[in-house]
């Protein structure tokens, strides 16, 4: 009997892991490039601990390097880089479970990689493009589109030009695959958003393009995703901010119910300033953003 309801619970609990789905944004610091070395097995504790079902990542900028790891640390799961990254050859990726979901095509839109400039279908653009995934859920074979995204950093009057003109890119591209019937669409990755906790122009530009699209964002469940020097470089006090999200419309795929959470060094000091010891390897070795994990259920 002992034995049947510990094998119940364990049926219980697969299930409820496959019932959901989990999504996960993380930005990690400029992966491997030559003078920054990713603390792998940091990164690795971190991400075992999210159980991600679709892992989408920024600022790789060693590819083979990235793949490698994810074929290390995480058999069975695959992954796709774009081909453009900006000027500091940060790509945008996609890391899934096979088992949960199937990706049939992805491509990049480069019309977010230079604004109001053409690009060639060979050429890139000076800052990131967006990489397009076209999903299918496995269990209910409900097709979503997933869209990962670095846009524009800064807090000048010209970066939230570029900014802005950004955010209207997307805004397009949403009222394009809804025009082509695709309705389960999610936009996730390093916005940027600057003013989002102080209310600024680009909070306002940032909801006015949720609004229109009629989303929602996590950035209204988390207090920060990111951490940085703050104004005072030389204090030791590094100052938390909310710059990443993860954006969908209400009842994604049919979903009800959703939890978010952030991890790493956020979730360690509880978003408050803290100090470059206090936020620990996660920070100093990995990435100054943190994940963040939306579960829908």
């Amino acid at each position: 009997m002992r034995f049947l309801t510990l094998s119940m619970m364990a049926w219980m609990l697969s299930f409820s892991a496959y019932s959901a789905l989990n999504i996960v944004t993380y930005n990690i610091r400029n992966f491997d490039s030559k003078g920054d070395q990713t603390n792998k097995a940091a990164l690795s504790k971190i991400l075992s601990d999210l159980n991600f079902d679709i892992l989408q990542v920024e600022e790789i900028v060693n590819t083979h390097s990235f793949r490698n790891y994810i074929n290390s640390e995480f058999p069975g799961y695959n992954v796709v880089l774009s081909k453009c990254g900006g000027g500091g050859q940060q790509k945008i990726g996609f890391v899934y479970n096979p088992a949960k979901v199937v990706l049939h095509k992805y491509y990049e839109d480069k019309r977010v990689s230079d604004p109001g400039v053409v690009i060639g279908d060979f050429g890139c653009g000076r800052l990131r493009p967006a990489l397009v995934g076209m999903f299918e859920e496995r269990k209910t074979a409900k097709k979503f589109v997933v869209i990962g995204v670095h846009l524009k950093a800064g807090g000048s009057e010209r970066s939230f030009q570029k900014r802005f003109k950004q955010y209207e890119i997307l805004g397009q591209m949403l009222d394009e695959l809804k025009l082509a019937n695709h309705h389960d669409i999610i936009v996730l990755g390093d916005f940027n958003t600057t003013g989002f906790n102080i209310r600024n122009r680009d909070y306002v530009k940032f909801t006015e393009m949720l609004g229109d699209a009629k989303f929602e964002t996590t950035g209204d469940d988390v207090q920060c995703t990111s951490y940085w020097s703050g104004l005072n470089r030389h204090d030791n006090i590094e100052e938390s901010s909310l710059l990443d999200h993860i954006i969908f419309p209400k009842n994604l795929l049919g979903y009800s119910k959703l939890s978010v959470q952030t991890a790493s060094h956020c979730k360690k000091v509880k978003c408050r300033d803290a100090s470059v010891r206090d936020l620990g390897i996660s920070y100093s070795q990995v990435s100054d953003h943190c994940p963040i994990l939306a579960r829908f259920e």
